[in-house]
C-alpha cells in the first residue's frame, strides 16, 4: 500500500524515488537522498526553508549528531510519523547508513558512531597567472566557484565547475574557471578535491593574486536578495531573502546610509555570503537606503553606492485597480503579514513581441510554469500575443483555457488584473519579471502579468509556487491536450522523434530533472527543476537537445553566454531529465 505523507513536499520527493525505481530496480536510497529528505522535515528549524536546512546539514564539519539535531528540532510530529513510514513501509530499499540515520533522528536503535572526518587533501600554491597549481589525491578532479562574482547570478556556493584532475602523483597545473566565473585579481575561490571513491575534501578558499598588477574589482552586490523589514522600536531587519545563495561575498563591508536621517550603519557579509543573526539598522516603514561596498581594497571610503533598498510598509499606493493574488506563504512573516510591497509597473506590454528570452523565473517556486510560457513563446508567440490583451484603463485581460468535461473540449476563463506587482526592496518585480529591464516604467509586462493572472486564476502565488506540470500549462494556454513521457536510456528513440515531432509542428515542449542533487553535482543543471525545450540538432549520428533554464542564466560550463540556453546530447539529457512534457 502507497504510503499516505501528510507532508506533501516529503511525499513528492519520495514518489520521485520511487518513480527512478522503476527504471533502476537495484536503486537503494544512500545518505544523499535521505539528507534530501529530512531537509523537507527539518525545515521548521528557525523558519527556515528547506533549501537552508540542506546547505546547513551538508557543511563541512558537521557531524552526524549534529545533523540529526537539527533535523529533529524542526520536525513536526506528523513529519516523523512519514519518516517513520518511510523506514518501516518503503518500497525503495535503505542503504545501512541511510538507515543508521533515520534511526537515529527517530530516536532507535543504539547509537552509532560517527562516520569519519573529511581530510583536507588539498593544497594550492603560487599564484594563478597560468591557473591554479596545488596537490590532491592521486585522480581526484579539482571543483572550484569564484564566490567574488556568483553573488550577481543564481549560483550556491557549492555549485561548482571541474577545473582540473590531479595526476598520478597528486599534483594538477593550469586549472582554471571561464566566463563568468574567470579568475581576477583578488577574487575569492572556493574549492574542493573530489576522490575516486565520491569522497570530498574539505573546502578551501584562495585570494586569486599574480593575475594583474591591482586588484581594480569590487564585491558584487546582490541588491536583489536584500530584504528590509519594519521589526518596530525604529529598528529594521536586514536578511537575506535567497539564504542559500550569496548577498556579497564573504568579508565584504556593506554601508547601509539612511537617506532620511544620514545615519549610516557598516556590516560585515558572513562566511555564508549573508548577514549576521539579527541584524538591523534604525529606520521606518518607507525608509530608502543607499548601499555601498568594499572588498578592503576598492571603494574603501564607500563614496560609490550600488543602489537603494526600500523598507516595505510606507505610504499605501493608490494604484490598485483590482485585488491582487496573495504572496507565497514563503515571503510572509512570522505574523502572516507580507515581507514586501507592491509597485504599479507601467511599462510596454511588449517591447518586440513575445520571445522565450523575455521570460524570467522570481522568487517562486514555480519553474514548470515560466519553462511552459517561454516554450509556448518560442514555438508559438502567436499564441502569447491572443492571450493578454491590453484594456487601457491600467487593466489588462488575459484569457486561458479551462477543460469542459461536459463537451471534453476546452472554454474559455477571462482573468483580469492590473499592473501592480510584489516588488523587491530594491524595486525590481519579486515573481516573474522580464529581461528587458526592472524599472518599474520599462520592464516588459506580458510575462510577469500573464503569472499573476495565472495565480489570480488559481487563488494566490501559494497555490502555484510549490512545483507543477508544464503540460498543465500548455493546455491552459493552448487548450490541446497535455502529455508527459518519462525519459530513460531504453527509450531514446522515442524521446527524440516526440522532440522533433514537437518542434517541427510549432508545439512547445519542457523537460523536468529528478529530485535528487548528488545527480548534478558540476553538471550545471538543476535538480527538481523544469526548462523548456527550443529545438534540436542532428550532427551525423549524434542527436542534441537544445534548453533553457528559465532562470535566463546557470548553464553547463562552455555553452557559450549565461543566457541559459544550452544543447545537450541526447544521452546526458536522458540521464539528466526524468520527463518530457508536450502537447497532442
Amino acid at each position: 500500500m502507497p504510503i499516505r505523507f501528510n507532508d506533501a513536499k516529503l511525499g513528492s520527493l519520495y514518489t520521485n524515488f520511487e518513480t527512478q525505481k522503476r527504471s533502476d530496480p537495484n536503486l537503494k536510497l544512500g545518505q544523499d537522498q535521505v539528507l534530501q529528505l529530512v531537509a523537507l522535515v527539518g525545515d521548521g528549524h528557525r523558519g527556515w526553508s528547506g533549501n537552508k536546512v540542506a546547505a546547513e546539514l551538508n557543511k563541512p564539519g558537521m557531524t552526524r549528531d549534529q545533523q540529526v539535531a537539527l533535523v529533529k528540532g524542526g520536525m513536526t510530529a506528523n513529519e516523523k510519523k512519514d519518516l517513520a513510514a518511510i523506514l518501516d513501509q518503503g518500497t525503495v530499499p535503505l542503504e545501512p547508513s541511510a538507515k543508521q540515520f533515520l534511526e537515529a533522528v527517530l530516536d532507535r536503535g543504539a547509537p552509532q558512531p560517527p562516520p569519519p572526518p573529511r581530510t583536507n587533501g588539498l593544497a594550492v600554491s603560487g599564484d594563478q597567472k597560468n591557473g591554479l597549481t596545488g596537490t590532491a589525491k592521486a585522480g581526484a578532479t579539482i571543483e572550484a566557484i569564484n564566490i567574488s562574482t556568483a553573488p550577481g547570478g543564481r549560483l550556491h556556493m557549492d555549485d561548482t565547475t571541474v577545473i582540473g584532475k590531479a595526476d598520478a602523483n597528486g599534483a594538477f597545473t593550469m586549472a582554471r574557471l571561464t566566463g563568468d566565473q574567470a579568475m581576477r585579481e583578488g577574487d575569492l575561490i572556493r574549492m574542493r578535491a573530489r576522490n575516486a571513491d565520491g569522497s570530498t575534501s574539505d573546502w578551501v578558499t584562495i585570494k586569486a593574486t599574480g593575475i594583474a598588477s591591482k586588484d581594480t574589482n569590487n564585491a558584487t552586490v546582490a541588491l536583489f536578495r536584500i530584504g528590509l523589514a519594519d521589526v518596530g522600536n525604529g529598528k529594521v531587519s536586514v536578511n537575506n531573502i535567497n539564504e542559500s545563495r550569496q548577498v556579497s561575498e564573504p568579508g565584504a563591508q556593506l554601508e547601509l546610509t539612511n537617506k532620511r536621517t544620514g545615519e549610516k550603519t557598516k556590516v560585515t557579509v558572513t562566511e555564508t555570503g549573508g548577514f549576521p543573526a539579527g541584524f538591523t539598522v534604525n529606520g521606518k516603514p518607507g525608509d530608502s537606503f543607499a548601499v555601498a561596498a568594499s572588498d578592503g581594497v576598492n571603494n574603501t571610503n564607500f563614496a560609490g553606492s550600488v543602489g537603494n533598498v526600500t523598507v516595505p510598509g510606507g505610504a499605501p499606493s493608490n494604484t490598485d485597480l483590482i485585488p491582487d493574488p496573495a504572496l507565497h506563504r514563503d515571503e510572509l512573516d512570522a505574523a502572516g503579514k507580507p515581507r514586501f510591497s507592491k509597485v504599479n509597473f507601467t511599462g510596454p506590454l511588449f517591447v518586440d513581441g513575445a520571445k522565450a528570452e523575455d521570460v524570467r523565473q522570481g522568487q517562486i517556486g514555480d519553474c514548470y510554469f515560466p519553462a511552459a510560457i517561454a516554450a509556448i513563446a518560442k514555438s508559438n508567440p502567436e499564441a502569447i500575443n491572443k492571450l493578454i490583451k491590453d484594456n487601457g484603463d491600467g487593466t489588462y485581460t488575459v484569457t486561458f483555457k479551462q477543460r469542459d468535461w461536459n463537451t471534453q473540449g476546452f472554454k474559455d476563463v477571462a482573468v483580469k488584473v492590473d499592473g501592480d506587482l510584489w516588488a523587491r526592496s530594491y524595486g525590481g518585480a519579486l515573481y516573474g519579471h522580464s529581461a528587458n529591464s526592472s524599472d518599474p516604467k520599462k520592464m516588459e509586462l506580458w510575462f510577469p502579468l500573464v503569472e499573476k493572472a495565472y495565480a489570480q486564476w488559481k487563488g494566490s502565488y501559494n497555490e502555484i509556487g510549490d512545483g507543477g506540470h508544464s503540460s498543465d500549462v500548455f493546455e491552459a494556454v493552448l487548450g490541446r491536450d497535455g502529455n508527459s513521457m518519462n525519459i530513460y536510456a531504453g527509450n531514446l528513440d522515442r524521446v527524440f522523434d516526440t522532440i522533433k515531432k514537437n518542434i517541427d509542428a510549432r508545439q512547445p515542449l519542457a523537460a523536468g530533472t529528478y529530485h535528487d542533487e548528488a545527480r548534478y553535482t558540476n553538471t550545471g543543471v538543476y535538480g527538481d527543476h523544469a526548462y523548456s525545450i527550443l529545438g534540436y540538432e542532428q550532427q551525423g549520428t549524434e542527436r542534441f537537445v537544445i534548453l533553457r533554464n528559465p532562470w535566463g542564466e546557470s548553464e553547463p560550463a562552455g555553452n557559450g553566454a549565461n543566457d541559459g540556453v544550452f544543447k545537450l546530447k541526447l544521452e546526458a539529457f536522458a540521464k539528466l531529465y526524468q520527463n518530457l512534457m508536450y502537447t497532442s
